[in-house]
């Protein structure tokens, strides 16, 4: 099949070659037959006017052409390879003049007896019969010439071409023209199926070369690339299929790491519970309250992980329910600042808020929910001793990210909008997990180790863009992470 198709880019340049050689060979021959007939008919032509010139040059008043005259003509007529017949203003045939063809005519010279003229020595008078003459313009080609000397007219020259002269001519031109369009129309095709070849393989190679990698991507390989070798449409398939790769073996790496970082969220509190459960049944650990009460904290663990599925299903299958209450985002901000400080505390984090009153249209257990999920996401990160702000605000229209930034969801066409900004001082986003830090499952290398699985940020992305706004995240200028979401404000 590889073959194939370069098999066919070469003779399809070939039989390119030969159309084009044919629709010029069909112009040559109309166009170029036009020109040639024409062409021959002006050389005719001038060879006629060359004749009559002679005449009327060689006339002497009052007795015409004498014998020096008409040899001198005869000589020209060779010459021009025509005959020529002379007649008097009367219409009578005064002499002949035979350049090559005129034979029938009557000797080399025929003339009439009216006394004025010189005809020749020994010369007969004669007249053409009706037959000569009608055999004569059926083998020539006959054009009348009137003949003027100091503006009298002294006669009528007929001026003689063969026909098959002309024919012959056109047909060596056919012919000739006809062989230099066969070669030309052979050597074009051979060279356009060389130069086929070599570029059907320039084209083919890269797309056989990705042929093979497909192949090998679709076998489970994923480490396979193809070196883009130009900067062409092959050379753009060659970079989207490299990226389409690397993405195929992020997500591949991201199933691996979701698959284990799932089994670790659900063995360890799977593990606590069973052992817990045993101990108590074998009468290790008394059934007090305080031991069901880890028990509880496990299943709520557990419980919570199921929610986060939940909700991210139910948002990427648009199935979730928002409401669009008017309501105070800094109050939201409060009430989140006043849920996490006691894990704030346990952890010696500093929390602190700056609130700022603005009225957006939106839920309220959702958006408090995007703010417990960056405070968790902030207080991850952010080491002992450090410090994480909340901030509410009115601010301007939303643009692109800030530099090094990347932002989830579609602006809004709307003027104003609230923000709400999650900032802290720990150790920032590694540029090379910005582009993908609100995917789902998707976890950074620094938060290998840590609780959750990946799927606070991409929470917080759905539910804020189900409410219109838009969520951010970019570094700190002065370090750490930053967590910006906008939501379009209400007057």
């Amino acid at each position: 099949m590889k073959r194939g198709l370069r098999l066919r880019l070469a003779l399809t340049h070939a039989l390119v070659a030969l159309l084009a050689i044919v629709v010029v060979a069909a112009i040559v021959f109309v166009a170029g037959g036009r020109r040639f007939d024409s062409y021959l008919s002006q050389v005719q032509h001038s060879r006629n006017q060359a004749v009559v010139s002679a005449l009327t040059q060689t006339y002497k008043a009052p007795d015409g052409w004498d014998a020096a005259a008409v040899y001198t003509l005869s000589q020209i007529a060779l010459l021009n390879n025509v005959d020529v017949a002379v007649y008097s203003p009367e219409g009578q045939l005064l002499f002949t003049v035979q350049g090559r063809h005129m034979g029938m005519m009557g000797g080399s010279m025929m003339g009439s007896g009216n006394g004025n003229g010189m005809m020749g020595g020994g010369a007969s008078t004669a007249t053409p019969s009706p037959q000569t003459t009608a055999l004569s313009r059926d083998q020539f080609e006959v054009q009348a010439y009137p003949l003027v000397v100091a503006g009298k007219d002294v006669g009528t020259a007929e001026v003689y071409a063969p026909r098959n002269a002309r024919a012959a001519a056109e047909s060596a031109y056919q012919t000739a023209l006809t062989h230099n369009l066969v070669i030309a129309g052979l050597v074009a095709a051979a060279l356009a199926f060389l130069i086929s070849l070599f570029v059907s393989r320039r084209i083919t190679g890269p797309l056989e070369e990705l042929t093979d990698a497909a192949e090998d991507v679709s076998a489970g390989n994923f480490d396979v690339r193809v070196a883009p070798r130009a900067n062409d449409e092959v050379g753009a398939l060659a970079a989207a299929f490299n990226a389409m790769a690397d993405r195929l073996a992020r997500d591949e790496q991201w199933r691996r790491d979701m698959t284990a970082d799932l089994s670790h969220e659900l063995r360890t509190p799977l593990a606590t519970i069973q052992s817990r459960i045993e101990a108590l049944e074998d009468g290790v650990l008394p059934a007090t309250p305080e031991n069901l009460r880890v028990i509880g904290a496990e299943v709520e663990r557990l419980g919570r992980l199921l929610g986060a599925l939940r909700s991210l299903n139910e948002l990427e299958s648009e199935d979730v329910s928002v409401e669009h209450d008017r309501l105070d985002l800094a109050a939201v901000g409060g009430d989140a600042i006043a849920h996490a400080e006691t894990a704030y505390a346990a952890k010696g984090v500093t929390l602190d808020g700056d609130l700022a009153s603005v009225a957006v249209k939106g839920d309220r257990d959702r958006l408090l929910q995007v703010a417990a999920n960056l405070l968790d996401n902030a207080l991850k990160f952010t080491p002992q001793g450090g410090r994480v702000v909340l901030t509410v605000a009115s601010g301007g229209p939303a643009g692109a990210a800030p530099p090094g930034g990347v932002v989830s969801g579609l602006p809004s066409p709307r003027d104003a909008w609230a923000t709400l900004t999650v900032a802290d001082n720990g150790p920032g986003i590694d540029p090379i997990d910005l582009p993908f830090i609100f995917d789902r499952f998707y976890r950074s290398r620094a938060a290998r180790g840590t609780q959750g699985v990946g799927l606070g940020l991409a929470i917080a992305r759905g539910l804020v863009e189900a409410q219109g706004g838009v969520i951010e995240a970019t570094d700190g200028r002065e370090g750490g992470a930053v967590f910006t979401v906008r939501l379009p404000a209400v007057g």
